[in-house]
């Protein structure tokens, strides 16, 4: 098996490179910078903004992954062109250039539960509500993303496209500044905490469960289309603070919700309903945020 993963050192990226790497499967890497986190065989250097970008080496994997995005992270403050261009311009330009090279094997990439946009109704959303909503988009990420989710369901192709809507990612290695690694260092080191009301409600999958996710696609040999990944767990900014407080023997400390703000805390209640791939697939994680804690 043959994995070419663009994108190198992100997140998502590093951990289905390490997945693959333990499983002993081929591994070509595409971007900017060399991995610094896992193995690789070949790593190629290339500017994912290049509208001349050469696809033909992909041609020869099994699985084709975009492992790239800007704008998730509000704090980095990405130009809206940055925006755009890696969450559409290039994964378009790539399903393109794959499509023109008769490429015969699976492309990957991601959309978001971002994509349902500000909304109060509490229930986990199907693929066709994310990719149907008209709620109010609070950033360009989330424009972005829609409009990627858009065209994928939209263009004609021969290979296998799976378009994946995740929910919040965790896990070792993720961003010092997003929630779960933020309460956690700020435990341990006895620092004050500063979160928002905490009545968001997020769903939550740990970042090593994709990969696995993936493997189930191939083996059922699962169609060209949109899928939900649906997490472990769905419970509000508040609970998971509480909880990896409980789980680390700590109370949480009297104040420290509603001394914060974000932009994102006018989606109410992001969660993905999964039964579509499980049907498929037989996917279903299993991961529980306390399970991971003493990795971070």
């Amino acid at each position: 098996m043959k994995y070419s993963i663009l994108g190198t050192n992100g997140f998502l990226s590093t951990a289905i490179a390490r997945y693959c790497n333990n499983k002993g499967y081929e591994l070509d890497m595409y971007g900017l910078d060399k991995p610094t986190e896992h193995k690789y065989d070949n790593f190629y250097k290339v500017n994912l903004m290049d509208t001349d970008l050469d696809c033909s080496k992909l041609l020869s994997s099994d699985v084709v992954i975009y492992a790239i995005g800007a704008g998730i992270q509000s704090n980095l403050k990405e130009n809206y062109n940055l925006i755009y261009n890696l969450n559409v311009t290039a994964p378009v330009l790539i399903c393109n250039k794959l499509k023109e090279l008769d490429y015969k094997g699976r492309f990957i990439t991601f959309g978001s539960v971002f994509e349902i946009g500000e909304t109060k109704e509490k229930r986990f959303f199907t693929e066709t509500d994310i990719l149907t909503s008209t709620c109010p988009a609070p950033n360009d990420y989330t424009v972005s993303k829609r409009m990627l989710s858009k065209f994928v369901v939209s263009y004609k192709h021969n290979f296998t496209h799976w378009h994946f809507y995740i929910p919040t990612i965790y896990g070792e290695g993720e961003n010092p500044q997003r929630l779960i690694p933020y309460t956690i260092h700020a435990i341990r080191n006895g620092e004050e905490l500063h979160f928002t009301s905490g009545d968001q409600i997020r769903q939550y999958i740990y970042v090593h469960e994709v990969p696995r996710m993936i493997d189930l696609a191939i083996e059922q040999n699962l169609p060209s289309g949109l899928y939900n990944i649906e997490g472990k767990e769905t419970m509000s900014v508040k609970e998971i603070v509480t909880k990896i407080h409980h789980a680390m023997g700590k109370e949480v400390p009297i104040g420290c919700f509603g001394s914060a703000r974000r932009i994102d805390t006018g989606m109410k209640y992001l969660a993905l309903d999964g039964k579509k791939l499980h049907d498929l697939t037989g996917f279903t994680a299993s991961a529980r945020i306390e399970d991971v804690i003493d990795r971070y």
